[in-house]
């Protein structure tokens, strides 16, 4: 393990840290000038090649630097790597020099986020931040929403549905959670954008939001408890 401790001060803990890993499958000028930008915002940045899949996850967030290719390759192992640890990371793909399906291709698997290079470090960093919020995200109560059959743990990153347990990666946590908050009233991919990605000022667009709601039906053993609202969005439904 390692402590928790400023990039200036290596005697100062702090559990308010960004904690974040920078996963160098392919290091760019890019990659350096991230890491740097993390630093300077008092992160904590941990440098790791592929090798890192051979141990737990032990971070918050992980931000994947690759290549199409690489992505590919190795995107449904990283997705699959982040639940064998209760902590569930968040994932970032930093594809060099990718294009938007590069981008919506890592979405689609499980990624948290994916950008393409070239892209301003700082804005990479905003998005480190959005993402390392939604897994340090603390829920309402006892941290369980109940809305009809579903039953979301906030904490433990998990859903319970007829009797059984789904792992959630944290972006799908974070819409179906204002889903189930929302008690069955219609949310647009907008309003979805706004409360599960945080960062109004980030450019996600609202595909981004239509690949989480795909995977949550390929995950819900009844794929039409998320009902489409023609011209508004997606709600909740407790028919069956």
């Amino acid at each position: 393990m390692f402590a928790l401790t400023s990039p200036d001060d290596d005697n100062s803990p702090s559990l308010d840290l960004v904690r974040v890993a920078v996963v160098t499958l392919v290091t760019t000028p890019t990659t350096h000038e991230v890491i740097a930008e993390l630093r300077r915002g008092a992160m904590h940045v941990e440098v790791h090649t592929a090798d890192v899949l051979q141990q737990a996850p032990e971070l918050p967030v992980y931000v994947v630097s690759v290549d199409p290719a690489i992505a590919r390759a190795l995107s449904d192992k990283f997705v699959a790597w982040t639940q064998t640890s209760e902590l569930h990371p968040g994932l970032i793909g930093l594809i060099d020099q990718g294009t938007t399906p590069d981008c919506e291709g890592l979405l689609a698997v499980g990624f948290d986020d994916a950008v393409a290079t070239p892209i301003s470090p700082r804005e990479l960093a905003g998005r480190v931040r959005a993402v390392h919020r939604r897994v340090h995200r603390k829920g309402l109560a006892n941290g369980r929403l109940r809305f009809g059959d579903l039953t979301l743990d906030l904490h433990g990153r998990a859903l319970w549905v007829d009797g059984k347990i789904v792992g959630l990666t944290s972006i799908e946590l974070a819409v179906l959670r204002e889903l189930m908050k929302a008690r069955g009233r219609p949310l647009s991919r907008t309003e979805l954008l706004d409360a599960a990605w945080g960062e109004g000022e980030l450019e996600v667009s609202e595909r981004a939001v239509d690949n989480v709601i795909l995977r949550l039906r390929r995950k819900l053993p009844r794929p039409d408890v998320i009902e489409t609202v023609r011209s508004v969005g997606f709600r909740l439904t407790t028919t069956r």
